[in-house]
C-alpha cells in the first residue's frame, strides 16, 4: 500500500543521478513530482519511466522552484529530495512505518541525517560533516518561501513541532571538480542577485575576511583536511563561492548606482 506522501524534485540535466534516487521512492510513495527547468538530456524520460509527473517551470532560483513543486503535490505530507540524494534503507523503512498510522496533528515535519556518500568508494572525497535537515513536512504547517533568486530552499515551520526520523539521506553531490566549480558559479551568481535586490550592503572589510574564514570552516570544521589534495581543492572552491557571491553583489550594486547617476 502506498504511503500518503508526495515526493518532489527539481531537476536540470540529471539523467545520471536521478535514477538511483527515484528507485528508492518508487513502490511506496503515493506521488512523485519532477519540476524540470529545461533539461536537454534524458531527465524527463527517466522520470516518466519511474512513474513521475514531469512539469516544466523556467528556472527562478532554488526556493521558487521547490515552492512551486510543493504546490503541485496532492498530499499534505511532502518529501523534498534533490536528484543527487538517495534515501537509505533504514530511512525508507521508518517513513513507511511512520505512516502506517495517523501522524500526530501537532507534528509539522521530521528532520533526518544528511551525509556525504560518494557512489564510487575510490573517490578521494570521503569525509564531510553530517547535519540534520527538515525534508519531510506537512505543507499546511510549513512551507518554502518563494523569493526569486533565493537559495534559501529550506521549509519554514509556521506551527507545530519538528521531530527526528532515524535514517540517512545519502548525498551523491560531487561528480568532479569541474562540475562543482560550474555549480558554484551558478549559485554565487544567483545569491548575488538576491543580495543586491535586497539592498544588502557589502563592506570592503567583509570581502577581505570572507574567503579565509570560509576556507577554514570547510577545511577544518567540515574536515576537508582529511581528504588530502582533493579536500584542499574542495575547500578553496567552496570558499571562493562564498566570496564571489559577495563580490558579484557589490559589483551589481555599483553598476546600478552608476546607471542611476548617468544622465
Amino acid at each position: 500500500m502506498n504511503v500518503p506522501v508526495s515526493v518532489y524534485y527539481i531537476t536540470l540535466n540529471e539523467e545520471l543521478r536521478l535514477p538511483e534516487s527515484l528507485a528508492r521512492v518508487q513502490g511506496w510513495a503515493d506521488e512523485i513530482i519532477v519540476v524540470d527547468s529545461g533539461s536537454t538530456d534524458r531527465t524527463r524520460e527517466v522520470a516518466e519511466a519511474a512513474g513521475a509527473r514531469v512539469v516544466h517551470h523556467d528556472w527562478q532560483g532554488f526556493a521558487c522552484q521547490k515552492a512551486y513543486a510543493a504546490s503541485l503535490c496532492r498530499n499534505d505530507w511532502v518529501l523534498d529530495l534533490d536528484a543527487d540524494e538517495v534515501l537509505s534503507d533504514e530511512l525508507v523503512s521508518n517513513i513507511r512505518a511512520l505512516f502506517s498510522e495517523p501522524v500526530a496533528p501537532d507534528v509539522a515535519g521530521f528532520r533526518m541525517r544528511w551525509v556525504l556518500s560518494q557512489p564510487d568508494p575510490r573517490h578521494p572525497f570521503r569525509h564531510d560533516k553530517s547535519k540534520k535537515i527538515l525534508r519531510l513536512y506537512n505543507r499546511t504547517m510549513a512551507a518554502i518561501k518563494a523569493e526569486k533568486h533565493s537559495n534559501n530552499d529550506r521549509p519554514q515551520v509556521r506551527q507545530g513541532q519538528v521531530l527526528e526520523l532515524k535514517g540517512d539521506v545519502l548525498h551523491r553531490t560531487l561528480i568532479s571538480l569541474e562540475q562543482m566549480e560550474s555549480k558554484y558559479c551558478q549559485l554565487s551568481s544567483e545569491q548575488a542577485h538576491f543580495l543586491a535586490g535586497k539592498g544588502r550592503k557589502i563592506s570592503s572589510a567583509r570581502l577581505f575576511v570572507e574567503f579565509p574564514v570560509k576556507f577554514l570552516k570547510y577545511y577544518l570544521i567540515h574536515r576537508q583536511i582529511l581528504n588530502g589534495w582533493f579536500g584542499l581543492s574542495v575547500a578553496i572552491t567552496a570558499a571562493n563561492r562564498n566570496f564571489m557571491r559577495l563580490a558579484k553583489a557589490r559589483e551589481l550594486q555599483m553598476l546600478a548606482a552608476l546607471k542611476r547617476e548617468d544622465p
